[in-house]
């Protein structure tokens, strides 16, 4: 499957079509026993080959060496890809294996233009935690056949006493879709232009099924 995570023409005026992209290890054994596997959000690095040679969990303190280089159409050179993957326990040399690799959405908050509308479809929101300089949430839309559309968008940042305070509003918009089975989507915000410090929070506000717009805060 092709990568694709770029602003779709159709969707210019706010959102950004999330689209997966499922890697393959170079080096993969099909018979092979998958021990204390974690699961986690995480930056990729290709090398000058574009294949992944090392990837940055959110859990982790530092990159990890790949044994097993991971491939895949439409992967750019010495570039970072956002995604979430499952990788075996890495060893005393912070060496891993990968097993498999979802690219995710992981455009930075946009502020809109006067007049913008900004689309926020219901959906469930199973979790919204920080990893590193990213804001990483799971949602679950309502879907059946369409791609919908995601992006982060910045309301507002203000200073409580001299403490930074992001307020993000998570734009979807179902695009006509029919709401037939949930679908768990996996987004991540980067913070690290906000240069933000201990003490700082964001706020995302989300308009849930049955719910409306409700409010989770995230220390920093």
């Amino acid at each position: 499957m092709k990568l694709s995570n770029h602003f779709g023409s159709a969707f210019r005026t706010f959102a950004v079509i999330l689209a997966a992209c499922l890697f393959s290890g170079c080096d993969k054994d099909d018979d092979s026993v998958y021990p204390n596997v974690l699961t986690d959000f995480m930056d990729l690095y290709t090398n000058g080959e574009s294949t992944v040679d090392r990837i940055h969990p959110d859990t982790s303190s530092s990159p990890l060496t790949l044994l097993n280089r991971l491939s895949g159409e439409g992967l750019q050179p010495d570039t970072t890809y956002r995604a979430v993957g499952m990788y075996r326990l890495p060893d005393e040399k912070g060496e891993t294996a990968v097993y498999s690799v979802t690219l995710i959405y992981a455009e930075p908050p946009f502020k809109p233009h006067e007049g913008m509308k900004v689309v926020t479809d219901p959906l469930y929101l199973e979790s919204v935690s920080r990893g590193g300089n990213y804001l990483n949430i799971v949602v679950q839309p309502m879907m059946q056949t369409k791609p919908h559309s995601y992006a982060f968008v910045e309301d507002s940042v203000v200073n409580i006493n001299g403490h930074k305070m992001l307020y993000l509003t998570l734009a979807h918009n179902q695009n006509g879709d029919r709401e037939s089975f949930p679908r768990h989507v996996y987004l991540s915000a980067p913070l690290k232009s906000y240069g933000f410090t201990d003490g700082d929070s964001i706020s995302l506000r989300v308009n849930v099924y049955d719910k409306g717009v409700k409010e989770w805060r995230v220390a920093y």
